[in-house]
């Protein structure tokens, strides 16, 4: 089951550097390119900044996340996200992959992105590590609340998602065991999680507060202009927008809010619970 995408920027997105000055739109071949994706996924937002940022018309498509048939029947397994661009004959999945293929095409603007997507900044993948599990804790439980991110509007996608995404401290393999761990079992440890917001949220902002010297500008994380590594952190970044009541530092802030207007992605700030 599919979900397209609306045209309109959601009341979701926060107050904007308006300032952002983005490409000619870019109208490349028909029918147009196409993206598979689940909208919380960072690695689904990946592929959609770079169609953003260059501006190139395109087709978002959001899977169900129980979805299995459309990307088995695109690249052979269930994977997300998923370029298909009808004209050439092109089918792929990896997101770094599809960005990499798509900045590199001239016919499809000039390249943006300097740097490699197979060497992104140590500092920033530390940080990231360090903190996986205080965002983890935070953001999944919230994903599945409400049924208003578009892959988890039906509640057999909200359960796959529940059942494929442990809790912190449980093993992957062992959660997803239905011998060991019941259903009841995962949603209460999902709620528990929710339960622990008062706790969490203060050391989601502590580790925000680590990044801020780790972002040189609002422009770009890194000195040298915009880079893999802001494709790879604002697609991670995002998702903190997901919890209500959560400060971004300055710094962390204004740099959210610009990827956000330059890659035409809202924010979840409008979503938050």
């Amino acid at each position: 089951a599919l979900r397209p995408a609306t045209s309109s920027r959601a009341a979701a997105r926060s107050s904007l550097n308006m300032a952002v000055t983005r490409p000619a739109q870019v109208v490349a071949g028909s029918p147009l390119p196409r993206l598979y994706v689940y909208d919380h996924c960072p690695f689904c937002v990946r592929a959609r900044m770079i169609f953003g940022m260059k501006n190139i018309k395109h087709e978002v498509r959001f899977m169900m996340n129980d979805d299995k048939e459309t990307p088995t029947a695109l690249v052979g397994k269930k994977i997300a996200p998923i370029l298909q661009i009808e004209f050439l004959k092109e089918v792929m999945g990896e997101s770094m992959d599809i960005v990499k293929r798509i900045d590199e095409d001239a016919g499809m603007g000039p390249s943006l992105l300097k740097g490699s997507p197979d060497v992104l900044r140590a500092d920033i993948k530390a940080w990231q590590k360090k903190h996986a599990d205080t965002f983890r804790e935070l953001q999944r439980p919230r994903y599945v609340q409400g049924g208003l991110i578009p892959e988890f509007c039906l509640e057999s996608a909200r359960e796959t998602f529940i059942t494929n995404h442990q809790m912190v401290g449980f093993d992957k393999k062992e959660w997803k065991d239905d011998t060991k761990y019941t259903q009841e079992f995962r949603k209460a440890e999902y709620a528990k999680a929710m339960g622990k917001t008062a706790e969490l949220v203060p050391m989601a902002e502590a580790a925000l507060k680590e990044l801020e010297p780790l972002i040189h500008s609002a422009h770009a994380c890194s000195e040298g202009g915009v880079s893999y590594d802001d494709i790879d952190l604002f697609a991670r970044l995002r998702s903190v927008t997901i919890v209500k009541g959560l400060t971004l530092p300055p710094k962390v802030k204004a740099y959210m809010e610009h990827f956000s207007e330059a890659s035409d992605i809202p924010l979840y700030t409008g979503l938050a619970v």
